[in-house]
């Protein structure tokens, strides 16, 4: 009876993975009554709770917590690159996060198009069914539009500011972690330094002391051999001692040096192993700091978002309650609707889907392009990234097979009230009905033997 969005193309085709509740939020479930209506005739569903109660959802969350630490190590900058490599690695940088704008914004050009020729289709067949103008879009078609575009407008608004605090907030660790990697880095080498140079100045007391202890009689062999009377049997006895001292103390001195040397090679191991284990802890402390923040965050949104979109619902629901009556109630018309979204949202997916295509080739160029220039293979990040993105798509899957269910459970829930509109997860104001209770029971009591769907676990085990 009501429109429904691009819901499953929109989420199946965003780079990287949704992030916490409410992916499905905010809409109209869209459910009719084949029965008489009731004065209740529209309800509401906390889809959050309910699919926070499913089975399956501690999957979903694993995963999602799986794909935000491989997002986070993803955004890292490889260690111990030349300052030619780290420049083009900066230059490969700029230009994949231009890719990824312009691949997100062509995404948003294609869906805003398709939507908009859905809505303009619905609103002509709800019009001719109520009689109306088909230019005028009738009284349903005017109202679902202006809540359509309120609640969009909000929600649009505090997603991109959650977006762009989650991108700031990476931004930040990512400074953080490079300057403390560039702190331990220094600390190391300090350390490796000082001992050296201390070895150093042993060594050369060392050979001083050798020098020392040889001194006379090196100067009496000296002193022989600038007697210009010496037989040839002489001078060679008197050279050969001389070589001998110094023979002596050059092998007494490279022994300390292979000892000392052995003892920096140690001490350069440990320091690295500690200077690992410190980064990797402060890695993961930041990491745990972020998702803390996100997730107060987006609770704080939400929390926001509420009185909004109960205000503009109870107002949308005093004025549609009398004209979904008539189209509950009409065959045709539901089949029409129908046809019109399977069709917008096939043209869709398969225009989407071209274009992440061609997206993902640009990004592997761009990749390739600037492993040349820098004579190294940028291909960790990338290699988490597509791993990041192989889990999401893996988790969008779950969770699209758990809507399924929890709809199921609505509609069947709907039917038998007599609900004809049904929210997900807006408090619509006046005589709605919570069905919250009833489908989180009957979500709950399903089986998970025959409900699981089919997720591949790759990528985040």
């Amino acid at each position: 009876m009501q429109r429904r969005g691009l819901l499953v193309a929109v989420l199946a085709l965003c780079v990287g993975a949704c992030h916490g509740r409410g992916e499905g939020a905010g809409h109209l479930l869209g459910f009719g009554s084949p029965g008489p209506l009731s004065a209740n005739a529209v309800g509401y569903v906390n889809m959050d709770s309910v699919i926070a109660a499913h089975p399956l959802h501690a999957q979903l969350q694993a995963m999602q917590d799986q794909i935000s630490i491989l997002q986070q190590e993803a955004a890292l900058v490889p260690a111990g690159l030349s300052p030619q490599q780290a420049a083009a690695y900066d230059a490969m940088q700029r230009e994949l996060a231009t890719a990824a704008q312009k691949f997100q914004a062509d995404l948003a050009q294609r869906r805003t198009y398709y939507e908009q020729r859905e809505a303009e289709a619905i609103a002509r067949l709800q019009a001719a069914t109520l009689g109306q103008s088909p230019d005028s879009g009738g009284v349903l078609g005017g109202l679902q539009q202006q809540y359509g575009q309120q609640a969009q407008a909000l929600q649009k608004q505090a997603f991109a500011t959650l977006n762009s605090y989650r991108v700031e907030l990476f931004r930040q660790d990512n400074e953080h972690l490079k300057q403390v990697q560039q702190l331990i880095g220094n600390d190391m080498r300090a350390k490796l330094k000082q001992r050296e140079s201390q070895l150093s100045t042993v060594e050369t007391k060392y050979q001083i002391d050798l020098v020392k202890a040889d001194q006379t009689q090196r100067l009496n062999l000296q002193a022989k051999l600038q007697n210009l009377a010496l037989s040839d049997k002489d001078r060679k006895q008197y050279q050969d001692q001389l070589s001998a001292i110094d023979s002596r103390e050059q092998s007494k001195i490279n022994a300390l040096k292979a000892r000392d040397n052995a003892e920096l090679t140690a001490l350069e191991r440990n320091l690295n192993a500690q200077a690992a284990a410190k980064y990797d802890a402060e890695r993961k402390a930041t990491q745990s700091a972020t998702q803390a923040k996100l997730a107060a965050r987006q609770r704080d949104m939400q929390t926001a978002m509420n009185p909004q979109m109960q205000q503009l619902s109870g107002k949308f629901q005093q004025q549609l309650n009398a004209a979904n009556a008539r189209l509950a109630s009409n065959e045709k018309y539901k089949a029409q609707a129908q046809s019109v979204h399977n069709q917008m949202q096939s043209g869709y997916v398969d225009e989407a889907s071209k274009a992440e295509t061609s997206y993902r080739q640009i990004r592997a160029d761009l990749i390739t392009k600037y492993s040349a220039i820098a004579h190294t293979q940028f291909q960790d990040n990338e290699a988490i990234a597509a791993q990041a993105d192989k889990l999401a798509a893996d988790r969008r899957d779950l969770y699209q097979k758990i809507e399924e269910q929890v709809r199921g459970q609505v509609q069947q829930i709907a039917q038998k009230d007599g609900i004809a509109v049904v929210f997900g997860s807006t408090r619509a104001a006046g005589s709605a009905v919570d069905l919250t209770d009833q489908v989180t029971r009957a979500v709950t009591s399903l089986q998970t033997a025959t409900s699981s769907p089919n997720a591949s676990s790759s990528g985040g085990s």
